[in-house]
């Protein structure tokens, strides 16, 4: 299940750092930590980064920067921006003893996350995808990796040596064998499977092709299915009930709208939009969500009303030049049940100063009551701020399209819709 967190661009709010260690491809910015350990996170990140680009064909970046430090108090965690960073804290050194003493896998930790970072530089629109399949990926990859890393550095590896093949495909083969898998070692299962299939070089071209089939959200199944064939033609068949099974695991259903989304030329509208906004005009704050998305509820004025175009007051944050990827635009009926999505590029954000950012869409009609819905899916060093007013509260929510969202209590998204409707209904003007 994924959980809404606020994520901040922590390019521009770097951390102390009281040293460097590096190996080949890494670079590992550490606090409080000595500097056997530091080496010893460095060499483990450049042998999975090895096997990732060797063996799997994944592209890799040119450099893994690592920020690892030790913080009093805090819990053990590690994740991945899904760029080219990963991010371990720890309470104390002791946690990076092995992990019968530490209760820590570090080390596998590390090759599960930059499996995570191998498929999410591809597979960069993937909100179709279960926490099964993701996670499942992710320690699929993760435990063979160990296996590998092994045979390149054996156990002296680490800064507390063990034989950590065990912690490897020794123990998702345990677990897959147990009595009763949760859904993540069930996942592994399948992406194991599908290796006896297209080997290990063939997920490179799988998760390319899924990401450039873009499936619709109502019902991915069968898009992900014909892209699966296309990217690895010679294994089309055998990959067609690999998928009959896997899809159950990996799909995640989402709720549909029962309204159909209907469209209309924007020549057949009246060419006198309505503006409807519920903000003052002066943002009180500003907020990038992970795992979620920005979502504000609006009430159509009566009768036939075209979305023609939406209003966002926000900025880009991240590099200087903007990722080459899309965010999402949905509208949603009043249940965040998805009608209609649209894709946009990120660089239609500048970064700075936030300001209006306007965006025409199909003329879709809206329902009496209607979200609308950002979608930006950010990293801590990549997605869009997005203001908001708590002159007004109660028509916002942090949710995605087709699942339940949480109210956003610190007042409203700034954004803003037109409205048009068809010439004909124009009396106006003579129709």
């Amino acid at each position: 299940m994924r959980t809404a967190l606020t994520l901040l661009p922590l390019f521009i709010v770097p951390c102390a750092v009281a040293d460097t260690a590096t190996a080949p491809h890494v670079r590992v910015n550490y606090r409080d930590m000595g500097s056997t350990h530091a080496q010893a996170i460095a060499d483990t990140v450049s042998a999975a980064w090895t096997v990732y680009r060797d063996e799997f064909g994944f592209d890799m970046p040119e450099t893994v920067l690592v920020e690892a430090a030790i913080e009093r108090g805090a819990g053990a965690r590690l994740y991945t921006d899904g760029a080219d960073r990963l991010y371990l804290t720890l309470p104390d050194a002791a946690k990076l003893n092995r992990p019968e003493v530490s209760g820590v896998f570090n080390l596998y930790g590390m090759c599960h996350e930059l499996g995570h970072m191998a498929m999410y530089r591809m597979l960069k629109n993937r909100d179709w995808m279960t926490t099964a399949a993701a996670e499942g990926w992710a320690h699929y990859a993760g435990s063979l990796v160990v296996d590998r890393v092994y045979a390149l550095k054996g156990e002296k590896l680490w800064c507390d040596p063990y034989d950590y093949r065990k912690d490897g495909s020794a123990r998702l083969t345990q677990q897959l064998a147990g009595p009763d898998p949760d859904e993540v070692t069930r996942g592994a299962g399948q992406w194991r499977a599908l290796e006896q299939i297209i080997g290990l070089k063939g997920f490179a071209p799988l998760f390319r092709g899924w990401y450039a089939a873009q499936p619709d959200l109502a019902d991915p199944a069968p898009a992900l299915s014909a892209a699966a064939g296309r990217a690895i033609p010679a294994k089309a068949a055998q990959i067609e009930p690999w998928w009959s099974k896997a899809r159950e695991l990996f799909v995640e259903r989402r709720a549909i709208s029962s309204m159909a989304a209907r469209t209309l030329d924007p020549g057949k509208l009246s060419g006198k939009p309505t503006a409807m906004q519920g903000d003052d005009g002066t943002p009180d704050g500003k907020k990038s969500i992970a795992g979620g998305g920005h979502a504000r509820l609006f009430e159509s004025p009566g009768g036939e009303w075209y979305l023609r175009g939406v209003s966002l007051f926000g900025s880009r944050y991240g590099a200087p030049e903007a990722p080459s990827e899309s965010f999402e635009i949905a509208l949603c009926d009043e249940q965040m049940r998805p009608i209609a999505t649209w894709a946009k590029p990120y660089s239609t954000f500048d970064r700075g100063d936030a300001r209006w950012v306007k965006l025409d869409v199909q003329p879709t009609l809206v329902p009496a009551k209607f979200y609308v819905c950002f979608n930006f899916r950010p990293t801590g060093t990549k997605g869009v701020y997005v203001s908001y007013d708590s002159s007004t509260k109660g028509h916002s929510q942090t949710a995605t399209p087709g699942k339940p969202g949480s109210p956003f209590d610190a007042g409203d998204w700034m954004i803003r819709v037109d409205l048009d409707k068809p010439k004909s209904a124009d009396a106006l003007g003579g129709g």
